[in-house]
């Protein structure tokens, strides 16, 4: 079979990852999933046997630090990672609409309109990596969605310490209520911000009346929110229910 234009590496349990293939089931465009991780597998748990392929020279030359996603496109020589830069890519390229709205009939020449408008759906994804996730580092103190998905989900069966390699370091790690119990106070504060701009904006989406790549990268992070409540002990901060405009699709579960 031929290799289709556009190769993503990755995980699709890894929330960078998902963004993208959310971005890439909006766009249509067919894709392969080459399944890339030097820390996860199948099991999905720390300390199993990771996917891999970290070597592989297509990888390399798209991701010179070895981190997931990263992208591919032989229809255009791009070689890409890091999340939020693929997505941009992947809707000018493939669907600009993602960018925000199309000037309108009445406005031919104002293309600062469509300029500014694209400007205010990337302005959300600049928050999201500025505000929401600000100073998290991977397994950090401030990591408080990967902190609550490592603990809930990732952990070994029966709580045991597991020794977890990420960026060339390496820590320990087991199970804390006190990390649990932080982490969901954090984001229960950060989607109970995002509910608020909801409701005053009157909008469906972060942006406005349409989905735009304002939307993926929260909209994923609120999904996997939505699951996690489920998982918390008894006690653990609560939060309203996932943002409207958070309903990732099937691709991004």
């Amino acid at each position: 079979m031929a290799t289709r234009r556009l190769v993503l590496y990755g995980r699709s349990s890894s929330l960078n990852t998902q963004r993208v293939l959310w971005c890439l089931h909006e766009t249509g465009v067919p894709f392969d999933l080459r399944l890339t991780s030097a820390t996860l597998g199948e099991s999905g748990r720390l300390g199993g046997t990771a996917f891999g392929g970290t070597e592989d020279p297509g990888f390399v030359r798209c991701s010179p630090f070895g981190q997931i996603p990263a992208l591919s496109d032989s229809a255009t020589g791009a070689q890409l990672w890091e999340s939020a830069s693929i997505i941009r890519y992947l809707a000018a390229v493939y669907k600009p609409s993602l960018l925000g709205p199309a000037v309108p009939a009445y406005r031919p020449q104002e293309a600062g309109y469509r300029l500014a408008q694209a400007a205010r759906a990337s302005a959300w994804m600049d928050y999201h990596l500025s505000t929401f996730a600000a100073g998290a580092s991977i397994y950090g103190h401030d990591d408080f969605m990967g902190n609550l998905m490592t603990h809930l989900v990732r952990m070994p069966a029966g709580g045991a310490p597991v020794t977890v390699a990420a960026h060339g370091a390496q820590r320990q790690m087991q199970f804390c209520d006190e990390t649990v119990a932080r982490a969901a106070e954090a984001a229960a504060a950060q989607f109970g911000r995002l509910d608020a701009h909801l409701r005053s904006a009157g909008t469906p989406y972060l942006a406005g009346d349409e989905l735009t790549v304002a939307d993926i990268p929260l909209g994923v992070e609120a999904f996997r929110w939505s699951l996690l409540r489920r998982r918390l002990p008894a006690g653990a901060a609560e939060a309203p229910a996932a943002p409207a405009a958070a309903a990732a699709p099937a691709a991004a579960a």
